[in-house]
């Protein structure tokens, strides 16, 4: 018995006439939707175009920048085929703030935008004005400046102690446009630690700038290198000494403490532990009694402070008093058999052509009656004579023997002449 053919879809495609019908079929719908796609028009909005700002080469010349407003971007609305409009990107088009080229002078200015297309595409077009139309910028000469930066922190340190704070960095430089560094009159850092400090710590605190009225600005234009500062307590025991007179030239035997005064007497310093342990007094600069006469005199002294250890009284200096009104005053002849001359090379000879010295010797009534001419002596110091010869004017030393509490008042000099062999 014969069987009835079944259909067989396998046996359908590998049969050459069937798939050429299907392939003709294809490619004609293909055809029909790409004709229909590209015959019908539509439109499209193209975002986040960047705007161009131009200054012209002269404005640039002079310094001229843009700080604000360039940074914003368009939107154009475009009309074209549906597969060209699928493709389109910021890049196609060109947004571009007009007049921008005039630009001369600082200040703020609003420029009106034009788009062209930066494709030769045909296929699709610009159908209506940027948006936004106009932009405003704010142009300017640069400007960078130093700032000092103030420590305006409120905090409470512990009883008998002194925090010392150091910011870290203490200067920011601050660049922007000329017009507005030019209204920051201070840099500061502002906060309130709580509770009492007592030991060393660090915190950060945001720089705040100020103008000369007090006000805070805030402009995002202003770039700073530094936008934090770290605070750095450094917490130093204090303690109270006495201030000390130091001299020079003073004879060793005079008692200084009966004649003179210092005000304040004492001084509170801060120092780390070690340094303060061992600190029993601070000492002034020195007073030189070559520059004492029998008078009352009245002095202001800096306080010669030791590494480390920092003032912390209301005054940088003291008040020193010497009364000497007790002591008398003698004119003693030195002559030139007493001068001595040191330092001076062996390849020089000299000669004195100063004959004599009259020097002013203070002291004690009784001590100056037994001074005599032998007992005074002149030192010349010649070491810095290289090369010089001639008359020289040479500082000289006066020394008095054997008298431990009379000096020798005002400078003197004595004439030389030099030689060399």
């Amino acid at each position: 018995m014969k069987t009835k053919g079944r259909f067989s879809l396998s046996r359908l495609f590998r049969n050459n006439k069937f798939l050429l019908v299907v392939s003709l079929f294809i490619s004609v719908v293909i055809w029909v939707l790409i004709s229909l796609s590209q015959s019908n028009e539509a439109e499209s909005v193209i975002n986040n175009i960047p705007i161009q700002v131009n200054l012209s080469d002269e404005a640039v010349k002079n310094g001229l920048e843009v700080f604000s407003g360039a940074d914003q971007t368009a939107s154009v609305t475009v009309r074209g085929n549906r597969v060209t409009l699928g493709t389109l990107t910021s890049d196609d088009i060109t947004v571009t703030a007009q007049t921008a080229g005039t630009i001369s002078t600082s200040g703020t200015y609003a420029l009106s935008l034009t788009a062209k297309k930066t494709t030769s595409n045909d296929n699709f077009e610009l159908l209506s004005s940027v948006s936004p139309s106009v932009i405003t910028i704010f142009v300017d000469q640069s400007k960078e400046e130093s700032f000092e930066i103030e420590n305006r922190l409120k905090y409470t340190v512990a009883k008998g102690y002194h925090a010392v704070v150091s910011l870290s960095p203490d200067k920011v430089k601050i660049k922007g446009p000329k017009t507005e560094v030019s209204k920051i009159a201070s840099v500061a850092i502002e906060g309130t630690i709580g509770g009492e400090i007592r030991e060393d710590k660090s915190s950060d605190f945001d720089i705040v700038l100020y103008d000369s009225s007090g006000n805070q600005i805030s402009n995002g234009m202003l770039k700073l290198s530094e936008t934090t500062v770290k605070a750095n307590f450094s917490v130093l025991p204090e303690k109270e000494v006495p201030v000390k007179l130091a001299y020079k030239n003073k004879p060793e035997g005079l008692n200084v403490d009966s004649f003179s005064t210092v005000l304040p007497s004492k001084v509170l310093v801060c120092a780390p532990k070690k340094v303060l342990n061992k600190l029993d007094y601070i000492t002034t600069e020195q007073i030189d009694f070559t520059e004492l006469s029998n008078k009352k005199t009245k002095l202001n002294l800096a306080l010669d402070l030791p590494d480390k250890v920092i003032n912390l009284s209301d005054n940088e200096k003291v008040s020193a008093t010497l009364d000497l009104r007790s002591y008398k005053s003698k004119k003693i002849r030195v002559p030139n058999t007493n001068f001595k001359v040191e330092g001076l090379e062996s390849k020089y000879t000299y000669s004195f052509s100063t004959d004599e010295l009259y020097v002013n010797v203070k002291g004690p009534k009784s001590k100056l009656k037994k001074i005599k001419e032998s007992d005074i002596s002149c030192v010349i110091d010649a070491s810095d004579i290289d090369g010089t010869t001639g008359s020289i004017s040479l500082p000289a030393e006066i020394k008095i023997k054997e008298s431990d509490s009379c000096w020798v008042y005002g400078k003197y000099k004595v004439n030389i002449y030099v030689e060399s062999y």
